[in-house]
């Protein structure tokens, strides 16, 4: 996690502590860590932090109090809390309504703005590859409730039981439900952890077999027990259905001989198989939901009072990743610093959603995890889909080999389409790191070219030039950007038809070394295609970037400005939204390039504004704040001169 990520947080709720105007806490009490007068986004920020990581994470390591860690200038905590302790993070199913629950008694005005106060808070987090999937689903749902006049209405005058059954019902779409499971009530969520776990068992099972893990009906017996309990809750068996003749069963078989703390040592020695087999990933995801479950029968069901999770031994559990990653630094590995977030939010996360399910992460372990950063992008989800296929091909043929099966493998080179500024580069780049993670490329680095690279001026030079950048993009990735520009229109004898032909030479030569990547605009690469016979049959895949609409290009400028630290109001998002051109746009329009000059643009007229007043009079606030009077169409790319372009297809 960026610590620029983090400071910008901390900076957006010292700026709403400074603002008379924003709501503070209406039970100030019931908060004694708090500092007095302390505004209610500070402590919803606290709460919601670590349950946007996931439904009962559970964090590790210094950090693993993140609420305490992004609240530290308003949150005076009693205890220390770092080093090797973990943390399970347990909340009732409404959590995200904690300020509009607290705001109840409040007129129409006060609950208005804690239903405003609740989306911004929790926006706070859309660009957080741990929390992006459920921050932007619940992020969503708020917008949805504030642009419908009846809906915000309702929950500004309605009773809290009437809210609370909006968002279990109609408050959320079937794929936003998919990462917020918990909001549709604690069945849902009992359902969620109870399927996380079969599928997550079972491809446990598959990677580390062991005869006493046993399956999945003798896990969730051995849960039960452990729990207390002497049968499988009614709730459960309603959810498992026929399964539950299996459960009972093995409940049956073993409750006369059930040892708990034995079956915690030989479960904590079964992860550390997984372990040690290089299986890490999955034996976290396993404990994440195991830790779900069992927090579910020993407590949440029969309405009990929030358990102290006893399974799995979680504790153990840590102990033997640290010592895992010791020994990998050991190895000659360079250690990540100690006090780096990556690191010390090492928590559980769940096993990879099976198809048409939609698992939110238990993970802050994000050092290098390209397919959180994909997630986090805005819009492309038709890419993000084709990157996922891709992703799962290459898993299942890995794991045909391993079982001796012939595999389906085919081309993995690719054809990008798509405008300037759609994030065509940004994916190449993400999907090398995710092959070399994969171990289809050998170093996942990117070689981006053009004609220039490429075509030499003279007879014999175009050869060895596109040569040695194909050479030196082996083990990773060839980007050729505009690639239509090596074939162009009538022009037969051109230097470029040498590179096309240099290149689809090498990447027969090399079939498993490289993957070629070549993008440009939709009409001039079908053309681009259609100039070589060879070259169809050679790209298999097409991905289509679309172009942003206004409402992603606004985002767009959002997550920049958060990255780079900076605040910035409604206002400025308005005037933004007044300078980028309206569709259809010109041929050539920059898309993210536009709106990142938009922003570098803004910052410099920041600036040039802060320097004429005097240098010990500016704030903190002062060099974080864009004003609406910042924001202008970038000079080097006026929005008027697109307007006059021809636009493309």
């Amino acid at each position: 996690m960026p610590d620029s990520w983090v400071a910008g947080i901390r900076r957006q709720l010292r700026a709403w502590a400074d603002d008379p105007g924003t709501l503070r806490p209406p039970r100030a009490a019931a908060f004694p860590e708090f500092v007095a007068g302390t505004p209610a986004a500070v402590w919803f920020t606290h709460q919601v932090a670590p349950l946007l990581t996931g439904w009962i994470p559970a964090l590790h390591g210094d950090y693993a109090h993140i609420g305490a860690e992004l609240t530290r200038d308003f949150h005076r905590p009693s205890v220390r809390f770092g080093g090797a302790g973990h943390l399970v993070w347990l909340a009732a199913t409404d959590w995200p309504l904690q300020v509009v629950s607290g705001a109840r008694s409040f007129g129409e005005p006060g609950r208005r703005q804690a239903l405003q106060l609740s989306r911004d808070v929790v926006s706070l987090f859309v660009d957080a590859p741990p929390m992006a999937a459920r921050a932007r689903a619940l992020t969503s749902a708020f917008d949805r409730v504030l642009a419908d006049r009846e809906t915000a209405r309702m929950h500004a005058t309605a009773g809290y039981d009437t809210i609370v059954q909006y968002w279990s019902t109609d408050g959320l779409r079937d794929d936003e439900r998919a990462v917020l499971p918990e909001l549709a009530g604690s069945t849902s969520a009992l359902r969620y952890s109870l399927n996380t776990l079969r599928n997550t068992h079972a491809k446990l099972l598959l990677a580390n077999s062991d005869d006493d893990a046993g399956d999945f009906a003798l896990l969730l017996a051995r849960l039960v027990l452990s729990s207390g309990l002497r049968h499988l809750p009614p709730t459960a068996a309603q959810i498992l259905g026929s399964a539950t003749l299996d459960v009972e069963k093995a409940l049956a078989d073993i409750t006369s001989t059930f040892a708990p703390h034995t079956w915690l040592a030989a479960n904590t020695e079964w992860l550390a198989r997984a372990v040690r087999h290089d299986q890490r990933v999955l034996a976290r995801s396993w404990a994440a939901a195991a830790t779900r479950v069992s927090v579910h029968l020993s407590g949440v069901l029969a309405d009990g009072p929030w358990p102290e999770v006893q399974v799995p031994d979680l504790g153990a559990l840590f102990r033997l990743l640290d010592r895992d990653r010791l020994q990998v630094v050991d190895a000659g590995r360079p250690e990540e610093p100690a006090k780096s977030l990556s690191v010390a939010w090492d928590s559980i996360q769940d096993a990879a959603p099976t198809p048409g399910e939609h698992a939110a992460q238990d993970s802050l372990d994000n050092g290098d995890n390209p397919l959180a950063e994909l997630d986090a992008l805005v819009g492309l989800e038709s890419v993000k889909e084709s990157v996922r296929r891709m992703v799962a091909e290459i898993k299942t043929n890995l794991r045909r080999k391993e079982l001796g099966l012939p595999s389906h493998e085919r081309a993995r080179h690719m054809v990008f389409v798509g405008k300037p500024g759609t994030a065509k580069t940004t994916i190449a780049r993400l999907l090398s790191r995710v092959y070399k993670q994969l171990g289809v490329l050998e170093k996942g680095h990117v070689v981006e070219v053009d004609r220039s690279d490429l075509v030499g001026p003279s007879v014999g030079t175009t050869a060895p030039m596109t040569a040695a950048k194909f050479r030196e993009a082996l083990g990773g990735v060839l980007f050729v950007d505009e690639a239509y520009t090596l074939v162009p229109e009538n022009s037969p004898g051109d230097f470029g038809l040498e590179a096309v032909a240099t290149i689809l030479k090498m990447m027969e030569d090399h079939r498993d070394d490289c993957v070629v990547i070549v993008a440009g605009y939709h009409r001039e690469m079908q053309r681009f295609m259609e100039s070589n016979t060879g070259l169809a049959s050679r790209f298999p895949k097409l991905l289509s970037f679309s172009e942003y609409d206004t409402d992603q290009l606004v985002a767009i400028f959002e997550l920049q400005a958060r990255q780079r630290g900076m605040i910035y109001t409604d206002a400025v998002l308005d005037v933004v939204r007044r300078i980028i051109p309206p569709a259809p746009r010109g041929h050539n329009f920059g898309n993210g390039r536009f709106i990142r000059n938009v922003l570098e643009e803004a910052i410099s007229n920041q600036a040039t504004r802060l320097a004429e007043r005097d240098p010990d009079s500016l704030t903190e606030r002062d060099l974080s704040e864009l004003l609406p009077v910042d924001v202008k169409a970038p000079t080097s790319m006026r929005a008027e001169d697109y307007l006059l372009q021809k636009p493309g297809t």
